[in-house]
Protein backbone atom coordinates (compact mmCIF):
# COMPACT_ATOMS: atom_id res chain seq x y z
CA UNK A 1 0.00 0.00 0.00
CA UNK A 2 1.12 3.81 -0.69
CA UNK A 3 1.86 5.11 2.40
CA UNK A 4 0.58 8.71 3.48
CA UNK A 5 3.75 10.68 2.38
CA UNK A 6 3.32 8.90 -1.32
CA UNK A 7 0.17 10.00 -1.87
CA UNK A 8 0.80 13.47 -0.71
CA UNK A 9 3.50 13.52 -3.55
CA UNK A 10 0.80 11.88 -6.17
CA UNK A 11 -1.60 14.48 -5.47
CA UNK A 12 1.03 17.42 -5.87
CA UNK A 13 2.16 15.95 -9.08
CA UNK A 14 -1.28 15.91 -10.58
CA UNK A 15 -2.37 19.18 -8.95
CA UNK A 16 0.58 20.54 -11.21
CA UNK A 17 -0.50 18.92 -14.32
CA UNK A 18 -4.06 20.27 -13.82
CA UNK A 19 -2.30 23.60 -13.86
CA UNK A 20 -0.30 23.07 -16.74
CA UNK A 21 -2.74 21.73 -19.03
CA UNK A 22 -5.01 24.57 -18.65
CA UNK A 23 -2.39 27.28 -18.38
CA UNK A 24 -3.17 30.24 -21.03
CA UNK A 25 -6.61 28.57 -21.76
CA UNK A 26 -9.74 30.92 -22.23
CA UNK A 27 -13.70 29.50 -20.35
CA UNK A 28 -14.22 29.28 -24.14
CA UNK A 29 -11.23 26.58 -24.68
CA UNK A 30 -12.48 24.87 -21.87
CA UNK A 31 -16.11 23.81 -23.39
CA UNK A 32 -15.02 22.60 -27.00
CA UNK A 33 -16.91 19.50 -27.41
CA UNK A 34 -15.17 16.43 -28.43
CA UNK A 35 -16.02 14.58 -31.24
CA UNK A 36 -18.20 12.37 -31.99
CA UNK A 37 -18.58 12.48 -28.24
CA UNK A 38 -17.52 13.03 -24.93
CA UNK A 39 -16.72 15.65 -21.98
CA UNK A 40 -15.24 18.91 -22.21
CA UNK A 41 -12.19 20.23 -20.34
CA UNK A 42 -14.70 22.26 -18.02
CA UNK A 43 -16.64 19.35 -17.25
CA UNK A 44 -13.24 17.20 -16.36
CA UNK A 45 -12.06 19.72 -14.45
CA UNK A 46 -15.01 19.94 -12.42
CA UNK A 47 -15.30 15.72 -12.04
CA UNK A 48 -12.20 15.99 -10.78
CA UNK A 49 -12.52 18.67 -8.28
CA UNK A 50 -16.05 16.57 -6.99
CA UNK A 51 -13.49 13.45 -7.00
CA UNK A 52 -11.20 15.61 -4.80
CA UNK A 53 -13.96 16.69 -2.15
CA UNK A 54 -15.12 12.78 -2.29
CA UNK A 55 -11.37 12.13 -1.12
CA UNK A 56 -11.46 14.84 1.37
CA UNK A 57 -14.72 13.90 2.98
CA UNK A 58 -13.58 9.99 3.16
CA UNK A 59 -10.76 11.35 5.11
CA UNK A 60 -13.32 13.00 7.59
CA UNK A 61 -12.27 16.40 6.57
CA UNK A 62 -14.57 19.12 5.72
CA UNK A 63 -14.10 20.72 2.43
CA UNK A 64 -13.04 24.21 1.87
CA UNK A 65 -15.28 24.61 -1.61
CA UNK A 66 -19.37 23.94 -1.41
CA UNK A 67 -19.48 20.39 -3.07
CA UNK A 68 -23.10 21.77 -4.02
CA UNK A 69 -21.76 23.16 -6.91
CA UNK A 70 -20.22 20.36 -8.24
CA UNK A 71 -23.45 19.11 -9.42
CA UNK A 72 -23.33 19.48 -12.67
CA UNK A 73 -19.94 17.78 -12.64
CA UNK A 74 -20.90 14.51 -11.02
CA UNK A 75 -20.95 10.72 -12.29
CA UNK A 76 -23.47 10.36 -14.81
CA UNK A 77 -24.18 13.92 -15.21
CA UNK A 78 -25.03 15.46 -18.56
CA UNK A 79 -22.14 16.66 -20.66
CA UNK A 80 -21.59 20.37 -20.31
CA UNK A 81 -21.89 21.62 -23.95
CA UNK A 82 -22.26 25.70 -23.07
CA UNK A 83 -22.09 28.47 -20.34
CA UNK A 84 -25.39 28.04 -18.36
CA UNK A 85 -26.53 27.21 -14.60
CA UNK A 86 -24.21 25.51 -12.74
CA UNK A 87 -21.15 25.72 -15.02
CA UNK A 88 -18.22 26.90 -13.54
CA UNK A 89 -15.49 29.52 -14.47
CA UNK A 90 -11.64 27.96 -15.36
CA UNK A 91 -10.77 30.66 -12.63
CA UNK A 92 -13.51 28.96 -10.41
CA UNK A 93 -12.79 25.54 -10.96
CA UNK A 94 -8.69 26.03 -10.61
CA UNK A 95 -9.23 27.51 -7.32
CA UNK A 96 -11.40 24.92 -5.84
CA UNK A 97 -8.70 22.75 -7.16
CA UNK A 98 -6.03 24.71 -5.35
CA UNK A 99 -8.07 25.18 -2.17
CA UNK A 100 -9.09 21.22 -1.90
CA UNK A 101 -5.48 19.97 -2.47
CA UNK A 102 -4.12 21.97 0.23
CA UNK A 103 -6.73 20.65 2.38
CA UNK A 104 -6.36 17.16 1.40
CA UNK A 105 -2.29 17.28 2.14
CA UNK A 106 -2.72 18.93 5.35
CA UNK A 107 -5.63 15.94 6.10
CA UNK A 108 -3.03 13.21 5.06
CA UNK A 109 -0.04 15.43 6.98
CA UNK A 110 -2.84 14.40 9.80
CA UNK A 111 -2.97 10.72 9.48
CA UNK A 112 -1.40 7.67 10.80
CA UNK A 113 -0.28 4.88 8.48
CA UNK A 114 -2.78 2.50 10.16
CA UNK A 115 -5.78 4.63 9.38
CA UNK A 116 -5.66 3.49 5.81
CA UNK A 117 -6.02 0.05 7.16
CA UNK A 118 -9.53 0.97 8.99
CA UNK A 119 -12.16 -1.20 7.66
CA UNK A 120 -14.76 0.97 6.25
CA UNK A 121 -18.69 0.64 4.24
CA UNK A 122 -18.92 1.24 0.93
CA UNK A 123 -22.51 0.24 -0.50
CA UNK A 124 -23.07 -2.90 0.31
CA UNK A 125 -19.42 -4.56 0.57
CA UNK A 126 -16.66 -4.05 3.32
CA UNK A 127 -12.99 -2.78 2.53
CA UNK A 128 -10.23 -0.41 3.71
CA UNK A 129 -9.82 2.96 3.48
CA UNK A 130 -6.98 2.71 2.25
CA UNK A 131 -8.09 0.51 -0.81
CA UNK A 132 -11.43 2.80 -1.57
CA UNK A 133 -9.08 6.00 -1.62
CA UNK A 134 -6.35 4.33 -3.81
CA UNK A 135 -9.34 3.46 -5.89
CA UNK A 136 -10.81 7.15 -5.93
CA UNK A 137 -7.31 8.01 -6.95
CA UNK A 138 -7.02 6.23 -9.81
CA UNK A 139 -10.28 7.78 -10.86
CA UNK A 140 -8.94 10.99 -10.31
CA UNK A 141 -5.75 10.55 -12.02
CA UNK A 142 -7.99 8.93 -15.34
CA UNK A 143 -9.17 11.97 -15.89
CA UNK A 144 -6.38 14.04 -15.34
CA UNK A 145 -4.84 12.18 -18.27
CA UNK A 146 -7.91 13.39 -20.41
CA UNK A 147 -7.20 16.79 -20.22
CA UNK A 148 -3.85 16.58 -22.83
CA UNK A 149 -6.60 15.79 -25.18
CA UNK A 150 -8.72 18.15 -24.44
CA UNK A 151 -5.78 20.84 -24.26
CA UNK A 152 -5.17 20.06 -27.74
CA UNK A 153 -8.73 20.20 -29.11
CA UNK A 154 -8.06 23.99 -28.02
CA UNK A 155 -5.09 24.18 -30.51
CA UNK A 156 -2.08 23.65 -28.20
CA UNK A 157 -0.38 21.33 -29.18
CA UNK A 158 2.66 21.79 -27.67
CA UNK A 159 4.53 19.16 -25.16
CA UNK A 160 3.58 19.67 -21.39
CA UNK A 161 4.76 16.74 -19.31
Amino acid sequence: MLSKDDFIRIFTVNNNLIKMQTEGLSQADTLIQPQPSGNCMNWVLGHLLDNQITLLELLGAQSPVDGEEQAAYRRESEPVRAEGEGVLSLERLLEGHAAVHQALVARLEEMDEGDFTRQIQHGERTTTLGWRFLFLHFHFTYHVGQLELLRQLAGRAEKVI
